[in-house]
């Protein structure tokens, strides 16, 4: 990010930034600006949970899409994946759930509270970065997003005796505007799937992965396109990667720009009210990104 600030290095970065976002959807950064004493902390808060007993963390079972076990879980007889979470909605404030966010560590909200608005920050800048690269006003994404939805999501998978048989988390696309993910920087996991192929994303010191969500697919009308991943399992090494989801407000209409139409590039998604979105990912098993496009293409 520091290479950001202009001249010719801006140029080469913003680039990488265009060809990542539309031939991969996912990218890496560093000297993003987020305290890496504070990211410490937060993952060292995340394992200090996952490490309790399990009737306390029962004590925050999911209620509303919100709290500790695991999601998109729609029958009893589906195949579960081989880890736990701990999902919060950060904002808008009046949608947290605050009986679900854990007491113990003691530290655990207050940090909970400044990381996010750290990566609130970084996710304002990123996505003025991918305005300009689309030739948009730099807080077209600011402006269209409203009052912003933002919801951290704590993953933990345990040490697997098959990793062979089971994934950590499902091949599935994020239904964000963007996503932004602390990885365990000793546990590789992260797959992503390009041309039919699983790539491992290798983790980097204090980095964070950026990955393009559903919504923005979305609003620029399929030219940054999100991509399937999946986490995978370790026989020997539990893993915990932290993700934050940055997207536009429950209200919010969601549809292409109408500057990236025209002739060449047709309408390829219908509008929709956000929540309505929510609601329908939610409730669905994981499945790529079949019902995406049931639910969102014309």
């Amino acid at each position: 990010m520091a290479m950001l600030s202009g001249g010719l290095q801006k140029e080469e970065e913003m680039a990488k930034i265009d060809k990542a976002c539309e031939e991969w959807g996912f990218f890496q950064v560093v000297n993003h600006g987020v305290p890496h004493s504070l990211m410490d902390d937060i993952t060292r808060m995340g394992k200090e949970f996952f490490r309790l007993p399990a009737e306390e963390k029962e004590k925050y079972a999911i209620r509303d899409f919100q709290g500790y076990g695991q999601i998109f879980v729609v029958s009893e007889e589906q195949k579960r994946d081989w880890g736990d979470l701990l999902g919060l909605i950060i904002s808008p404030p009046q949608s947290r759930n605050l009986s679900v966010w854990p007491s113990v560590p003691s530290e655990f909200r207050q940090i909970v509270e400044a990381y996010n608005m750290e990566i609130r920050s970084l996710a304002v800048k990123i996505l003025s970065l991918i305005a300009e690269n689309l030739h948009l006003k730099p807080d077209y994404f600011e402006q269209s997003f409203g009052n912003t939805y933002q919801k951290m999501r704590m993953n933990y998978y345990p040490a697997c005796p098959r990793p062979d048989l089971v994934l950590g988390l499902s091949p599935h696309a994020d239904g964000s505007g963007i996503t932004l993910l602390l990885q365990d920087e000793k546990v590789e996991g992260l797959h992503v799937r390009k041309d039919d192929i699983w790539v491992a994303v290798q983790p980097i010191p204090y980095a964070l992965v950026i990955n393009i969500g559903n919504l923005l697919e979305v609003i620029t009308n399929g030219r940054y396109k999100s991509i399937q991943h999946r986490a995978v399992t370790n026989k020997h090494k539990s893993r915990l990667s932290i993700d934050v989801f940055y997207s536009p407000g429950f209200d919010a209409e969601i549809g292409p720009a109408p500057e990236l139409i025209d002739e060449s590039h047709p309408c390829l998604f219908r509008k929709f009210i956000h929540e309505d979105h929510i609601k329908y990912y939610m409730s669905r098993k994981v499945d790529g990104k079949t019902s995406f496009y049931e639910y969102a293409g014309v």
